[in-house]
């Protein structure tokens, strides 16, 4: 017994126990024996345009503080495994929906995730984790799940805070819900949305896409609460579904050029 309590000492030191589902920034020991570390990079903040041709700016603006990169194998199958730490598991779903399309799987692995056929991407806490296998083949396919928990904490309790019940939409939530957090993230999303709060201060909008046609419903938080009444007169009434001090919730069409300059008279 007492070499066994001397065994799990050693361990609980190295940090072997209790680290299985957690993301740990060393080379990859105890949980995951078999994934081989080729090799790691980190950056931070303004380092991020060293490893991006582009789109550090997007991640930006969401608050990327880390972002670790770990080329690995595993089951003699090339991955490369990114992790983003954000300020918060919003923030992290924020910039995870904005990179999911046509998820072949969907919010199935106990996490927010998305499977397509060279990508596996997570949410996990404040953590959005991208796990990319170039051969696309049924083996990295199959094992791609098996690596993604060791990154992923399984306990649905750190998944984001999200107002399905307001918005009226039910899991999966990948690929059918976004967050936008700021202008870049707006326009990426959606062009007359983007026009409509141009000279509007707001904290975040859970965008929802209708695709079969050019509506979109967006529950949006603004910061002041008299912005509130400025957003509404960019609204018609039928385009209003609910609003309150911190919100308003509405379903509108997508708007040309010309009606978003147009005034009373059509000029």
């Amino acid at each position: 017994m007492e070499k066994i309590n001397k065994k799990i000492r050693k361990l609980l030191l190295s940090g072997c126990i209790g680290m299985a589902f957690t993301f740990h920034p060393s080379p990859l020991t105890c949980a995951a024996q078999d994934v081989e570390l080729k090799r790691e990079r980190v950056f931070t903040a303004s380092g991020l345009y060293g490893f991006m041709n582009g789109g550090a700016d997007q991640f930006l603006e969401y608050g990327v503080q880390k972002l670790t990169v770990r080329d690995v194998v595993y089951n003699n199958e090339t991955y490369i495994v990114e992790v983003y730490e954000m300020p918060s598991a919003t923030d992290a779903f924020g910039i995870y929906s904005l990179h999911t399309f046509k998820c072949q799987r969907a919010d199935t692995l106990g996490c927010i995730d998305c499977l397509s056929p060279y990508q596996l991407q997570a949410v996990s806490g404040n953590k959005y984790i991208s796990v990319v296998f170039p051969s696309g083949s049924h083996t990295a396919k199959d094992g791609v799940d098996q690596l993604l928990r060791q990154y992923v904490n399984m306990d649905t309790k750190e998944n984001p805070d999200i107002p399905g019940d307001l918005l009226g939409i039910k899991p999966p939530y990948s690929g059918n819900l976004k967050y936008l957090k700021g202008p870049l993230s707006v326009s990426t999303a959606n062009y007359s949305l983007a026009k409509m709060l141009e000279d509007i201060s707001y904290s975040g909008i859970w965008f929802i896409p209708d695709k079969t046609s050019d509506k979109y419903k967006a529950l949006i938080y603004l910061n002041e609460s008299e912005e509130i009444g400025e957003v509404k007169k960019k609204l018609s009434a039928t385009e209003i579904i609910k609003s309150n001090a911190d919100y308003i919730l509405i379903s509108a069409s997508n708007r040309s050029d010309e009606e978003d300059n147009s005034d009373d008279f059509g000029f």
